[in-house]
């Protein structure tokens, strides 16, 4: 059965509206919590519009509007924060400690360790995408935490360090599966960039059934995806920037068809389709990767944009770039800080199967092999 078919997410709404918007010098302080209309942005971009008048909000970002004017607010009321501090988003989220409590000389260290044993975060989380950052590390801490495996893949048409890409590193750790992914298409272009192997590091903590999609193996697919999720719960780390062409993955027009709705071409009008495929020559995939979000519980999956990739595949393109969003039972109070998701269990370092495996819930779990005995010392001859 396809999924739902609507589409999602507006293209390119942030260069529609950039002109009007209102720089975040702009705002104001709100004196009680008036009546009106209230919004608050935890990533990509919220628009609140009223006569012309446009106030862009970004991550952590907050904004209000009444009969009168539309503004943003450099702080919101405590009623909008009401999520993190139930129950649920209490009982959800791991311990948390800052860097005054940090002991050992090996500070980054001493934070994979706690991150893994306990688990503890470091707080306050950095607004990465403004610039802001955990520490600095030198080269060589990092590169001790070097490895192949990945959790999103920069679009190549455009150069790594443009646009909005901050001048810090991110180090996703993932306590599912004990790893600690170091942001190898950054770690050496930062490098090269700030002249000094002292880099800015913003550490990205993930939920317990979070993995890089290096996890599943070079050559995953939708499908692997959507059953990881519905059937073992397991999910895809967030790229940092889609609205960048970031990806996880690349999906063929055949896979897309398969799972949803993709209007033939006939069917889309001539107007739009010289539109798209103007964009498209122009732009590629640079500005905003495809968006696939998996709805749990209900096995759904929606994909925005059917049009773009029926014009895509018929000008040749073979395999395009696709991000994954999650919709999981407590998206509300997920924002509050990472843990272990509702309904969710941990995905086990020791006991995860290959990359590409797929496991019922409730299948036994496979005890870790054991360590092989050294061989015994060569007797003298």
């Amino acid at each position: 059965m396809k999924g739902i078919g609507k589409a999602l997410l507006p293209a390119l709404i942030t260069s529609i509206l950039a002109g009007n918007a209102l720089a975040q010098d702009d705002c104001v302080e709100l004196e009680g919590a008036p009546p009106g209309l209230y919004a608050t942005t935890d990533e990509g971009r919220t628009f609140l519009i009223k006569d012309g008048k446009t106030v862009e909000l970004g991550p952590g970002e907050s904004g209000f509007a009444d009969e009168g004017e539309v503004k943003c607010i450099k702080k919101p009321p405590e009623f909008l924060d009401w999520p993190c501090a139930t129950q649920a988003a209490q009982s959800r989220m791991f311990n948390t400690y800052t860097m005054d409590e940090i002991e050992s000389g090996n500070q980054l260290k001493e934070i994979v360790q706690r991150y893994f044993d306990v688990p503890e975060v470091l707080v306050p989380i950095p607004n990465w995408i403004d610039g802001e950052y955990n520490a600095v590390f030198s080269y060589n801490d990092l590169i001790q935490f070097a490895s192949p495996e990945y959790w999103y893949i920069p679009n190549p048409d455009i150069p790594l360090l443009s646009g909005k890409r901050p001048k810090s590193l991110l180090v996703s750790l993932y306590v599912g599966t004990n790893q600690v992914v170091v942001d190898s298409n950054m770690i050496d272009a930062l490098r090269k960039e700030l002249g000094s192997n002292d880099i800015p590091v913003t550490l990205v903590f993930n939920d317990s059934n979070t993995v890089p999609v290096s996890y599943f193996g070079a050559n995953v697919s939708i499908e692997e995806i959507s059953k990881a999720f519905n059937e073992r719960g397991i999910k895809l780390a967030e790229v940092p920037m889609w609205w960048q062409g970031d990806y996880q993955l690349r999906s063929t027009i055949d896979e897309f068809e398969k799972f949803f709705d993709i209007p033939a071409l006939d069917e889309i009008s001539a107007d739009k389709q010289a539109t798209l495929k103007a964009d498209l020559e122009a732009h590629g995939f640079t500005r905003k990767s495809i968006i696939v979000s998996i709805f749990a519980g209900s096995g759904a999956m929606a994909v925005d944009q059917p049009d773009r990739i029926r014009v895509a595949a018929s000008m040749g393109i073979k395999a395009i770039p696709t991000t994954f969003n999650f919709v999981e039972e407590d998206v509300l109070v997920a924002r509050c800080g990472p843990g272990t998701p509702v309904g969710s269990g941990a995905v086990s370092g020791s006991t995860t199967p290959e990359g590409g495996a797929t496991v019922p819930p409730g299948a036994p779990v496979v005890p870790p092999p054991t360590e092989p005995e050294p061989p015994p010392p060569a007797s003298p001859s």
